[in-house]
């Protein structure tokens, strides 16, 4: 089966990552292209499209034409015995467009519904090429929106937004099941989007107010993860008991912390190391570079995302 990720403009580095990891996670990857902020997947396997953050929708390929081509394909593709519409991006004048390639579809008996439509003919427009198909799934932004930090019970400053914390949970490749770690968790937003996606959620922080807070929020949610009282730097987990780790680090400020944190990277990044799985993977957030600390790890990824003027942080994933 041919899918086109149409993904999201924020960061093309991990909507890419996010999706080829799910899908590996969930089934077998037969070939993949990038075109821009599109990704198209040969992939067979179980669907996975809800978890992903970074991807706005996700279309069953029909063909990928020239835009001249366009009208031919419509008058070939099949027509379903259910309400449709057609929905254009990539180009100006589209509502025409659409209304055009509407008409070649009713000619062919399609029943046209531009309000509630059963099937939703999708086309894709990159500079010439046209990427058409079924539209499968629609990412619900409102649910980000609804589970920004402010609107939980417990808020720290600088709390890792639910749309970044769900892909990079989704880029460790944790699945249902299996046994996700925050070893710092703050007000548990890594937790928050693994629970909801049926993982096993573990955290853990050295503050019992922080500790409690974060109960507080996955409570408020009907999570049912787990949040301790301990030291990231001494994890009281077996040798290779977790799944997978995402967690954001606290960040320097000054000269005088440099000395604290970096014992804290040096030696979380030896726990890490320790208590993942081998081939498992942890993504990390920070505002320093830390390659140096995780030398013993595969780097996967290392992006950036600009919070205001005086704040960039630094995002990674590190291959046990």
């Amino acid at each position: 089966m041919k899918l086109i990720f149409y993904l999201s403009a924020d960061n093309i580095e991990i909507a890419r990552k996010e999706v080829l990891a799910l899908a590996e996670r969930y089934g077998w990857i037969e070939d993949y292209q990038f075109d821009g902020r599109f990704l198209v997947l040969d992939y067979a396997g179980e669907r996975f499209f809800e978890r992903l953050a970074y991807t706005n929708e996700v279309i069953r390929l029909y063909d990928i034409c020239t835009f001249s081509e366009l009208e031919q394909v419509f008058k070939e593709i099949p027509v379903y015995d259910k309400l449709c519409c057609v929905r254009i991006n990539g180009v100006d004048g589209k509502t025409a467009l659409e209304k055009r390639l509407g008409a070649i579809l009713w000619k062919r008996g399609a029943k046209i519904s531009v309000s509630k439509p059963e099937v939703v003919y999708k086309v894709y427009i990159s500079g010439d090429r046209c990427y058409m198909g079924l539209l499968e799934f629609v990412r619900d932004t409102k649910q980000f929106y609804l589970r920004r930090p402010d609107k939980r019970p417990f808020l720290m400053p600088s709390a890792i937004k639910p749309k970044l914390a769900r892909a990079l949970v989704n880029l460790t490749g944790v699945v249902e099941g299996e046994v996700f770690l925050d070893p710092m968790c703050g007000t548990g937003s890594f937790l928050i989007e693994a629970g909801l996606m049926g993982i096993r959620a573990v955290g853990i922080d050295f503050l019992e107010k922080i500790v409690r807070g974060s109960r507080t929020n996955l409570q408020h949610y009907n999570i049912a993860g787990e949040v301790m009282l301990g030291d990231a730097r001494r994890l009281p987990f077996k040798d290779e008991s977790i799944d997978g780790i995402a967690t954001d680090y606290p960040y320097l400020r000054s000269t005088k912390a440099a000395g604290n944190l970096n014992d804290l990277y040096s030696k979380t990044s030896e726990e890490f190391q320790r208590v993942l799985k081998k081939g498992c993977k942890a993504a990390v957030v920070t505002n320093i570079d830390v390659e140096d600390f995780f030398s013993n790890f595969e780097m996967e990824l290392k992006t950036e995302e600009r919070i205001h003027r005086s704040l960039t942080r630094r995002i990674y994933l590190f291959r046990r």
